[in-house]
């Protein structure tokens, strides 16, 4: 018995691509994995992006051993280039559901072990696109080992036992610059079936194509592949020109695949195969479909598939009669809107019922009743309960399931519906159309398209017109919601100032709360507010169902805000030891804060910082009233700036110093050559090194110094000639005072920029020479850098050379 079911998940029937090597058993010895097929369907309008999918088939009487047998987690297929073959992507999908197969005879399914289920691997892959793009075209496989130990037509004695290969070629993606899309023929999957021997046998191998390309068939000889049963899976995952084929029985080939008269044959233009067999056994063979798109080739799918061939002639039943309302049909309209449709065949324990619609089996349905919803053709398969043996199918009854009048309820307000509305239904039914409305099941006047409505109930309304064959139904829900009662509570009818009162919704049935003042809206949605402002409040109290109800306004009020005075405090230091007063008006009120001790401030106890103090003092109307003021304990100024200058002597420099806090008074020690005495940053120009010191005394009383050197340097005198001429006068070009700056750089370039001499420091004069050779009489360029810090200067002019 054949055993795939066509009922698979539409996941898998809708796939652009799909490659079927659908593999059988007939006995207990079969391997775990009788076969599988793969799927490569495109996603959407997005170039590249497939969902694909791998089914297997398992054996579920056979058990593997190991924790998992030979059901995989996951399976990778690869993926080749075909022209000079190479490697492009390996794709991994994991298991992600399992679904059991269907037999036509149930009794010959039990009797010779047939319970499969199918394995499904999927998962949304986005292929790069340019990746894609050799015309040659490419190549999908994955092997597994082993196939069906048993089969007739196929030497399957070998220790390493018969593999098997998934295969399919698909064109590029990209051709000529632009995208192409392609949907691979996709194999229908048939239902269980057997081939009687000695009898004409006819099986759709057909496959469908959703470009509309042309389909060619043939039958091919099945792939064997690399894998064994040491290495059940590829490892070698090598690039393939090719891979090796099974190895026919004896006596068996292409042209004899299944032996009869006429053998197993396939017609190319429609995929059907025939046959007449007549020798008994499991024959294994392979369907090749190519595909062409204007008389080019431009893919290939191969479907592997078993067929047993039994002997018919015993036991026999005589085909099932289909009867509707106890009445054999072979034709029946039936109104959608009425009760289901109920198809049935004689109540008896020895037979085994498989029902059809449009020839594939319908998953699940086995009784010997079917309720029919859909149009079709149905017919039931009956075999017997208990022994295998043929099967007949029944007469075929077409069903038309007739369309009602089409109505359909709808309501005009949106929701929520609450009490007090008035709801309006619309029905839709086509002109001419009578109504009749009811609610809960209760008539209700009117035959109109529309009913208005104002209370909860379940309306109903049936129509009837000369254009339709059944009476229109539709029916629809109305709900008319309580709505919510809202009240506004408080703690206070007045506000202090500075105060809050808290207001209260007080609700039934309310689940979310917005309020208003003065007809603003504000972003509490609690059921309780802190109001701190007077005013004129509301609340919209929503229920769950939707429903909301508005509160009526509550007036809050506000008492006047009495006036206090709190005099400022001056700043003090910290080493001022004196108690400063507090004053306030008007009197009576507590004052408070650190160092406050009843009206008086001890800077002391505060510490350094500034101080928040308070006096608070309570109305007539009760309210507290407050004032504050800060207290600023200083620690003292802390003066900054440079504490010594350099200058070259008649020239000026400003002394710059910085404070942190304000200064009342500036005094400079001693005053000579000083701009000013009494600011921060005065200007000074003494003709010797003077130390300098500041007094300053901030605003608090605190006081503070800061010293600052001015070192006052000679200027540079620097000779334009000197005679190197060896007559003890004037050989070294001496430069006078240049001792004062240690650091100095001395450089002297000839004519064309060559530096003759350089000196860090000039304890050792220019003697006129270079290289230990006498310098040739003329000018020469200097260069001298002081390097005196803030004060360093460069001097550049011209030396005269004289012999």
């Amino acid at each position: 018995m054949q055993v795939v079911s066509k009922e698979i998940p539409q996941l898998v029937r809708t796939g652009t691509v799909l490659v079927i090597s659908l593999l059988l058993s007939l006995c207990a010895r079969a391997t775990h994995i009788i076969g599988g097929d793969m799927s490569m369907r495109a996603v959407g309008t997005t170039p590249g992006l497939f969902l694909l999918q791998l089914n297997q088939y398992w054996d579920e009487t056979k058990v593997v051993p190991g924790p998992t047998g030979n059901k995989d987690n996951s399976v990778t297929l690869l993926v080749y280039r075909k022209k000079n073959p190479i490697l492009v992507e390996r794709i991994t999908l994991l298991l992600k559901e399992t679904l059991p197969l269907t037999f036509d005879n149930t009794a010959c399914a039990t009797l010779r072990q047939l319970n499969f289920t199918q394995a499904n691997y999927y998962e949304n892959y986005q292929f790069d696109t340019n990746k894609y793009t050799d015309p040659g075209g490419y190549y999908i496989v994955w092997e597994r080992c082993c196939r069906n130990d048993n089969l007739t037509n196929v030497n399957s004695a070998s220790a390493d036992g018969v593999g098997m290969v998934f295969y399919m070629e698909f064109p590029a993606m990209t051709k000529n610059g632009s995208k192409f899309t392609n949907s691979a023929p996709d194999f229908q999957l048939p239902n269980g079936d057997y081939i009687c021997i000695n009898k004409p046998f006819t099986f759709d191998a057909a496959a469908t194509d959703s470009d509309g390309d042309q389909l060619r068939y043939s039958l091919v000889t099945p792939l064997n592949g690399y894998t064994n049963r040491g290495v059940p899976t590829s490892v070698d995952q090598s690039s393939r020109a090719s891979y090796p084929t099974i190895t026919w029985a004896p006596g068996y080939g292409l042209a004899n695949i299944i032996p009869g008269n006429p053998a197993l044959a396939i017609n190319a233009t429609t995929g059907q195969l025939t046959v007449r067999a007549n020798q008994e056994g499991l024959y294994l063979f392979t369907v090749q479909c190519e595909e062409y798109r204007n008389g080019e080739r431009i893919g290939v799918v191969r479907r592997d598939f078993q067929l047993p061939v039994v002997d018919c002639s015993k036991n026999t039943p005589p085909p099932a009669v289909v009867l509707s309302d106890g009445k054999a049909s072979s034709d029946i309209t039936w109104c959608s809107s009425s009760k289901p449709l109920v198809l049935s065949v004689e109540k008896n324990p020895i037979w085994a019922y498989q029902w059809q619609k449009d020839g594939a089996n319908i998953r699940g349905s086995i009784t010997d009743t079917l309720q029919v919803t859909a149009s079709g053709v149905y017919t039931v398969v009956k075999s017997q309960a208990n022994v295998c043996a043929n099967d007949t199918t029944s007469q075929a009854v077409k069903v038309t399931v007739s369309i009602a009048q089409p109505v359909k309820l709808s309501v005009t307000s949106p929701a929520p519906y609450c009490t007090g509305d008035t709801v309006t239904i619309q029905a839709d039914g086509q002109p001419g159309t009578q109504y009749q409305w009811r609610r809960d099941g209760r008539s209700l006047g009117g035959d109109q398209a529309t009913l208005r409505v104002y209370q909860s109930g379940t309306y109903r309304v049936s129509t009837k017109s000369a254009l339709a064959g059944c009476d229109g139904l539709d029916s629809l829900q109305v709900t008319i919601n309580a709505v919510p009662t809202v009240k506004i509570s408080a703690t206070a009818a007045k506000l202090c100032p500075d105060s809050t009162v808290q207001l209260t919704a007080a609700t039934e049935g309310g689940a979310s709360y917005i309020w208003q003042r003065d007809g603003a809206k504000l972003t509490d949605n609690t059921p309780v507010l802190t109001a701190r402002q007077a005013g004129s409040y509301q609340v919209t109290a929503t229920a769950p169902t939707g429903c909301t109800a508005l509160s009526e306004k509550y007036e809050l009020g506000q008492f006047d805000r009495q006036t206090v005075q709190f005099d400022s405090l001056a700043p003090v230091c910290i080493t001022n030891t004196a108690i400063v007063s507090l004053k306030a008006q008007p009197t009576g009120g507590i004052y408070a804060g650190p160092g406050v001790q009843g009206d008086r401030f001890d800077p002391a106890v505060a510490g350094v910082g500034w101080h928040k103090l308070t006096y608070t003092i309570l109305s007539v109307d009760g309210c507290r009233v407050s004032q504050s003021r800060q207290a600023v304990v200083s620690p003292g100024p802390v003066l900054t700036g440079q504490t010594v200058y350099g200058i070259v002597k008649g020239s000026s420099v400003q002394l710059v110093t910085q404070s942190n806090e304000p200064i009342s008074r500036y005094h400079w020690e001693p005053p000579t050559a000083l701009s000013q005495t009494d600011v921060a940053s005065p200007e000074a120009n003494p003709i010797e090194t003077t130390p300098y010191q500041l007094t300053a005394i901030s605003v608090s009383g605190c006081l503070a110094t800061f010293s600052v050197l001015v070192e006052v340097s000679e200027p540079l005198y620097i000779p334009s000639a000197f005679s190197p001429n060896a007559d003890g006068q004037n050989d070294a070009w001496v430069i006078p005072n240049i001792s004062s700056f240690p650091q100095v750089e001395v450089s002297i370039f000839n004519r064309w920029g060559e530096l003759l001499f350089f000196s860090k420091g000039y304890a050792q004069p220019w003697d006129g020479t270079y290289h230990q050779e006498p310098v040739e009489m003329g000018v020469y360029t200097y260069q001298i850098r002081t390097l005196n810090g803030s004060l360093t200067t460069t001097y550049r002019g011209q030396l005269t050379v004289i012999h």
